[in-house]
């Protein structure tokens, strides 16, 4: 069998040349699994660390054990929790253990892209290492004779390195988007685990913390993020600017409110309606995070183009024909 430090390769680090991370309470200790203040959400349910969805993955077939471990509230008893049931660990831990953890990872970006992301920017240039007591795996430990050495495969640091150079790319808000892994029996409560899409939230979130009224995007903020990259300028008035489309010829006339909303709300509505289910339009109110009333928003969907009318108790809405997304976040895959 190859040795884990030949398969993923052993490595050496300068501690005064890198970032490293140990404790939770220190410089850079959000970058540990182990560190709360980074919430997670994974089909429906509160998961208070990564390292706890990391250790619940293990159990696919245990739903009790993943239960018990996503209780605690603190993560390293989250970890020991998980050892007397390591016999029934799954088949393919070996092999599948570093994409889940790199799939958790980016579940801790995608539900704390602001947060999390900024930690990972403030790493750049220099190489991260998880400086551990025995983990020469997950990460580095000091040499006895020369404690500025740390030696291992420093698996997190890498994952962490990765993610963080795709954070900082021009398709950083792909990120937000984390699809499930293509692997056998990969469940949560005895339920396959779904597609996690943050866009949404991430964008109500910058609307609300910013105090935007006006229509607001993905793609736009990927402009804006471009024009301070490139130009390095006062970025605060372009932030003051309505940011939504003109009216397309043919529709009448509204004040900037009235189309930014309605726009926005479109773009919020297509986008849940293009998983092919039928939503009344209190679930859409709900779901989209409006504030409209019941009749407006069923006036609304009668008149919004590609969306189908379901007679019945309430009255339903779903997408006329299926087809590429036409909304806010078509460019996000």
């Amino acid at each position: 069998m190859v040795s884990v430090e030949k398969k993923y390769g052993l490595r050496e680090y300068k501690a005064n040349e890198v970032v490293w991370f140990r404790k939770t309470k220190e410089a850079f200790g959000g970058l540990s699994n182990m560190c709360s203040g980074y919430q997670l959400e994974v089909n429906g349910h509160r998961i208070l660390t990564s390292e706890a969805l990391y250790q619940a993955c293990r159990f696919p077939d245990l739903p009790d054990v993943q239960q018990i471990i996503i209780n605690e509230k603190s993560p390293m008893t989250a970890k020991m929790k998980s050892k007397p049931h390591r016999i029934h660990t799954r088949e393919d831990w070996d092999n599948a253990r570093v994409a889940i953890m790199r799939w958790s990872l980016q579940v801790k970006l995608a539900q704390n892209f602001i947060k999390f992301g900024k930690l990972l920017e403030e790493t750049y240039p220099k190489q991260i290492v998880e400086d551990s007591r025995k983990d020469r795996f997950w990460g580095a430990v000091r040499e006895k004779n020369d404690e500025n050495i740390l030696t291992g495969v420093n698996a997190l640091g890498r994952l962490l390195m990765e993610l963080r150079q795709k954070y900082m790319s021009e398709s950083r808000y792909d990120l937000l988007v984390v699809e499930p892994l293509q692997i056998k029996n990969f469940k949560l409560f005895g339920e396959e685990i779904e597609r996690i899409d943050e866009r949404m939230n991430f964008v109500n979130s910058l609307i609300k913390g910013w105090g935007l009224s006006s229509y607001f995007s993905l793609e736009k903020l990927k402009e804006f993020d471009e024009a301070s990259y490139s130009t390095k300028k006062d970025i605060s008035s372009s932030v003051n600017e309505p940011l939504f489309d003109s009216p397309k010829n043919g529709f009448k006339a509204k004040t900037e409110n009235e189309e930014s909303e309605e726009d926005f709300i479109a773009d919020k509505v297509m986008l849940i309606l293009k998983y092919g289910k039928a939503f009344s339009s209190k679930d859409l109110i709900k779901r989209a995070r409006v504030s409209w009333k019941t009749s407006k928003m069923t006036s609304f969907l009668k008149k919004l183009e590609g969306v189908e009318v379901i007679k019945g108790s309430p009255l339903k809405f779903k997408l006329s024909q299926p087809g590429e997304e036409n909304t806010l976040f078509s460019n996000i895959k």
